[in-house]
């Protein structure tokens, strides 16, 4: 019997090891960019918060989060922004999560670009970080949308796009009537590839490409293209489209990208790996946790 036992002591316990390794393995949902695109943050399904530590890792230093699911994140003047599904947007500030108040019970569509912008049914509202939220304006339908920057902003509804001008969302004309998605005021994402809606103009993805995340980078576009087990960066400037194949052998699904002026990415993937682009090499990381231990609280009251 006692032989019995050790042996399914030493089979049990490195299963449920292995199941508590699996458990804790981190899981990535969005990428917050930054004008370095090296101090973008990496966030969790759940608001963990994965922070650059200026030596090319990205760690965990805090526990915390928040109930709902992040689906979204953006920049706002230096301040982390999180979109979660069916809830307000999540300001990040000193480790911890703070709901912005767009009112009752609130379930916010969180925009892209430059300028952050948030729309609850018809209500369009500014994410400026010095500020509380305020109310920019109404759309003439419910946004599904929005992309902004300093120079204007821009929606979707199931009416077609629409523009800011003043304090009015105007229709837009000879546009793609459904998009995507918003990136900032300037592309639109479609089926067949980027629409430029300053120039006009259609930029197609190559054949057979799957493109899901994008980020408007000064004028330009960058997004990433999955075609099977390869990812591809896809570069817009000036109109025209360069491709750079990522050196990833199994990549998993792409949640995020951030990408800057200078031409650094990082590209982020659901399994908590980091794809970095430096000029033009690649390197690889993974998101690690370095928790500080809770501290022990007073032992537990003693009747007599």
């Amino acid at each position: 019997m006692r032989a019995l036992i050790v042996l399914l002591t030493t089979l049990i316990v490195p299963l449920a090891m292995t199941a508590s390794a699996r458990a804790d393995r981190a899981t990535l949902a969005t990428l917050a960019p930054a004008a370095d695109a090296r101090r973008a943050v990496a966030i969790g399904p759940a608001g963990q918060v994965y922070e650059p530590d200026g030596k090319g890792a990205w760690v965990r230093k805090q526990a915390g989060g928040i109930a709902g699911e992040i689906v979204a994140a953006a920049n706002a003047g230096g301040s982390v922004i999180a979109g979660a599904k069916n809830a307000p947007p999540f300001k990040l500030k000193g480790g911890a999560w703070t709901a912005l108040n767009l009112g009752l019970r609130p379930k916010a569509v969180l925009g892209t670009g430059s300028r952050v912008l948030a729309a609850v049914g018809k209500t369009v509202f500014a994410l400026d970080a010095a500020r509380p939220p305020a109310k920019l304006a109404d759309a003439p339908g419910a946004v599904l949308a929005l992309g902004a920057s300093p120079k204007g902003a821009v929606i979707a509804t199931d009416r077609g796009l629409a523009r800011l001008e003043g304090t009015v969302f105007k229709p837009m004309k000879k546009v793609p009537k459904k998009v995507q998605a918003l990136i900032g005021d300037r592309w639109a994402l479609v089926d067949r590839g980027a629409f430029d809606l300053k120039a006009m103009k259609l930029v197609a993805w190559p054949a057979g490409l799957h493109v899901g995340e994008a980020i408007a980078v000064g004028d330009g576009l960058i997004a990433v293209g999955t075609h099977g087990k390869t990812i591809e960066l896809l570069t817009i400037s000036a109109g025209k489209l360069a491709r750079d194949k990522l050196p990833l052998t199994d990549p998993k699904p792409v949640v995020g990208v951030a990408a800057d002026a200078a031409g650094r990415v990082v590209i982020a993937m659901r399994d908590g790996t980091l794809a970095v682009r430096e000029g033009t090499a690649w390197t690889t990381t993974t998101v690690r946790e370095e928790l500080t231990p809770a501290k022990p609280g007073p032992p537990p009251a003693a009747s007599n």
